[in-house]
């Protein structure tokens, strides 16, 4: 907890003292998860979510913007089992507050128009469900990973899309267990900017 309230402290003390562009951003989110364990790999099938928060524009020079964010983000995925010549489909549904660190490449040095940006992100886990089950002891708290992405600058209304790739194993293991669990999410978003 005390991770969130210094996460939250930072970024709302980087919004009062500086003179950037405050934006409120939500969107879609189309999110899976890859494990591994004993050299079988599972891909999950996509679970759709959604996602909604703040951000925070900086301007570095003409072309390119720091875009901090805080956002709460529910992900998961779901696959399907096999048992005795029976299947049964198990959903995951994970929430994070994901901060994306974000660089915007701006073609243009206009108030309009198309940009890149990439950049690493941390999600703090919430909370974790398979169906109605917390399972939230399964895994760590901590993810992280890339983002990358584009989208179109229309002044005080940005439209975008982005790949968030997972880097972090969120599934706890014990010493021996060579299990691995990450993140993927396609986000979709609009930011209205202040």
């Amino acid at each position: 907890m005390k991770k969130l309230y210094f996460t939250l402290l930072v970024f709302l003390g980087l919004i009062q003292f500086s003179n950037a562009q405050l934006g409120v951003r939500a969107g879609l989110n189309l999110s899976s998860f890859s494990t591994e364990s004993s050299g079988l790999s599972i891909s999950s099938d996509t679970k759709v979510g959604f996602h909604f928060g703040l951000t925070n524009d900086f301007k570095v020079t003409d072309n390119i913007t720091f875009r901090p964010g805080l956002l709460y983000s529910a992900k998961g995925g779901s696959f399907t089992v096999e048992f005795g010549g029976q299947s049964e489909t198990v959903t995951a549904s994970y929430s994070y507050l994901d901060v994306p660190l974000s660089f915007v490449y701006n073609f243009s040095t206009e108030e309009k128009g198309f940009f890149l940006e990439a950049g690493p992100y941390v999600g703090l886990l919430l909370s974790a469900k398979s169906d109605d089950e917390d399972i939230k002891d399964s895994f760590n708290s901590l993810d992280f990973g890339l983002n990358i992405g584009l989208g179109y600058d229309l002044g005080n209304i940005v439209v975008g899309a982005n790949y968030g790739l997972g880097l972090a194993n969120i599934a706890k293991t014990e010493d021996g267990d060579d299990s691995t669990a990450k993140n993927k999410n396609i986000s979709i978003y609009a930011i209205y900017q202040f």
